[in-house]
């Protein structure tokens, strides 16, 4: 009876857990989102008015940025500063590749900040002010549909994962 107890129990949790996870995955994504458009907002200034080195102003970007994305931005500036005569562009798609698995962002919010490459340290400073603005759009945006995401189904996957379980433990038995 025991044993059976502890199969059931196991039989609940697994589901449970698969469905917390994805839960938090949607959670995770508009403070994602947020902490990149924090970073680039610093960027514009930087870029902008301060006429700061990349590496110094990506590196001003990741204090102002969520865990995430300050570790995107730091690993950049770490790029540039490593030498090996990469574009400041160059540096922040090795950071984004690098850091793929560990972000909730989707391929469609990956594309934004991938977009910045051809154009960060590559061209004058008011294209790529022009630039850092339209991904901080393009983010804002991106940052409104995952709330909105967020609320419609981070409740719903707990729920499925919790009552799959249960449902099993109902077959099983």
């Amino acid at each position: 009876m025991t044993l059976k107890l502890l199969g059931a129990a196991l039989t609940v949790l697994a589901p449970s857990w698969i469905g917390f996870q994805i839960a938090a995955r949607y959670a995770r994504r508009p403070a994602e989102l947020r902490g990149f458009q924090n970073g680039l907002a610093v960027l514009v200034t930087e870029v902008e008015y301060g006429a700061t080195p990349m590496p110094d102003a990506l590196r001003s970007a990741a204090r102002a940025s969520g865990p995430v994305a300050g570790a995107v931005l730091a690993d950049a500036a770490d790029r540039l500063e490593g030498g090996g005569g990469i574009t400041p562009g160059e540096a922040l798609a090795a950071a984004l590749e690098e850091r793929r698995g560990a972000t909730c962002l989707t391929p469609a919010d990956q594309e934004i900040l991938a977009a910045l490459v051809p154009v960060l340290g590559a061209s004058d400073r008011r294209d790529q002010v022009r630039h850092l603005r339209l991904a901080l759009e393009r983010l804002a945006a991106a940052e409104a549909e995952a709330t909105d995401e967020r609320r419609r189904y981070e409740k719903m996957y707990r729920y499925v994962g919790v009552l799959s379980g249960l449902a099993l433990v109902l077959i099983l038995i």
